[in-house]
């Protein structure tokens, strides 16, 4: 039967490829990751974990490792942040290229420079148009579900992707909470035994992805395959959440969780860690008879433009919180740019206001969050938005730094 722990949230996403039987683990430590490395090394050197674990002297040659791994067959793990995946690129690019369904914990981390050792998105969202399939955790609970459901849908044959579940650094990699950990049994029923339907290194299995024809004139039909891929992802993806919220009694509304929407007029859009505080203070709102809602963006790709287009026609304006930043952009962060383009083809839009919040490890705090929710529900009532871009908390708040209308 299920057990429950008090786990911060690099020890739940450790205790999360325990459950899943990961065979071979290439990890190489890095703040904030470091604690999910050691307690899986500690779970293989019990034996409570049967897995490979191989030592390597860099974030490059550990994805080299789960590439390598995969292709042979074996179900893989590994986990970095920051520097460590901006070291990583070059495969995390020939990863999805080769169909491979490797998953990846992302301990958010800012990228220097201008840097620190806390949380912001750009090191996974810098992955966006790789291939990856993108998830994002709210609390420990949801890493070790995020973990298991992250090998449901990247082995599933209509997929066959990475998949990148990221939470947090310290925020969440480092503050323990109650966990529900899964009955071992459960999950076995839950994710079979991994078998690729081709093995790139069992000859007897293996289906050629690469021809022998130049790849000037095969690649773009690879790109359209991948597309398609993430394309069927979004189905799997519900799936996969409809039927685990069934065995376990936990599901996140796939890749989009509305929170107090039914008669909200505007809403904000949270990634992470801030969806916490945000739900407090809609609820705080709504006490007062302001008419917030929330939805937490659970997965970022594929991007849910459906679910995100449905929003728009319900609401009169969108608040998107980005914890990242898209240098010279046409305005906002990635979030936000994404969700303009997704209601772009609506007959009747929605006002959209990107907010800038959290970078480098900024704490967002309550204040913030009323802040953004006030500017968007005067948006949904004046019809326009002040500014289109709005950067929280700054000391000094520069018009240069403010995108008007």
């Amino acid at each position: 039967m299920a057990t429950k722990k008090l786990l911060d949230g690099n020890h739940a996403a450790a205790y999360g490829v325990k459950l899943v039987r990961a065979e071979v683990l290439g990890i190489y430590p890095i703040t904030p990751q470091t604690e999910l490395a050691n307690q899986l090394a500690d779970f293989v050197a019990s034996g409570e974990l049967k897995a490979k674990y191989i030592t390597v002297e860099s974030e490059h040659a550990a994805m080299s490792v789960c590439a390598g791994g995969s292709a042979a067959g074996a179900r893989v793990f590994t986990a970095s942040s920051s520097q460590g995946i901006v070291f990583m690129e070059e495969l995390l690019w020939q990863v999805p290229g080769m169909r491979l369904p490797v998953v990846m914990a992302i301990v958010n981390r800012s990228i220097a420079f201008p840097g620190s050792l806390r949380t912001d998105h750009n090191d996974s969202l810098l992955q966006r148009d790789n291939g990856w399939i993108q998830m994002y955790c709210e609390n420990a609970q949801e890493i070790i579900d995020a973990c298991i459901q992250a090998y449901k849908i990247a082995e599933d044959s209509r997929v066959y992707l990475p998949t990148i579940f990221a939470y947090d650094g310290y925020v969440i990699s480092h503050t323990a909470m109650p966990v529900e950990i899964p009955d071992q049994e459960d999950v076995d029923a839950f994710l079979p035994p991994y078998r690729h339907e081709y093995v790139y290194l069992d000859p007897k299995r293996y289906k050629p992805v690469i021809t022998h024809e130049p790849h000037s004139e095969v690649g773009m039909e690879y790109r359209f395959q991948m597309e398609e891929a993430q394309n069927n992802a979004r189905s799997v993806i519900e799936e996969v959440d409809r039927e685990y919220g069934k065995m376990f009694g936990r599901s996140y509304g796939g890749p989009v969780e509305k929170y107090r929407c039914e008669d909200a007029e505007a809403v904000l859009v949270t990634m992470g860690s801030i969806t916490g505080t945000a739900r407090v203070v809609v609820d705080e709102m709504r006490r007062e008879g302001k008419p917030i809602g929330l939805v937490k963006l659970r997965v970022f790709r594929p991007f849910p433009v459906e679910e995100m287009q449905e929003i728009g026609r319900n609401v009169r304006a969108i608040g998107f919180v980005d914890r990242n930043i898209s240098h010279g952009s046409a305005g906002g962060g990635v979030g936000t740019v994404e969700t303009a383009r997704a209601l772009y083809t609506l007959d009747e839009r929605p006002v959209l206001i990107g907010f800038y919040a959290g970078l480098v490890g900024k704490d967002v705090v309550p204040g913030d969050i009323r802040y953004m929710a006030e500017r968007t529900l005067k948006a949904a009532e004046t019809g326009k938005a002040e500014r289109q871009v709005e950067w929280i908390g700054l000391r000094k708040q520069a018009e240069s730094v403010q995108v008007k209308v």
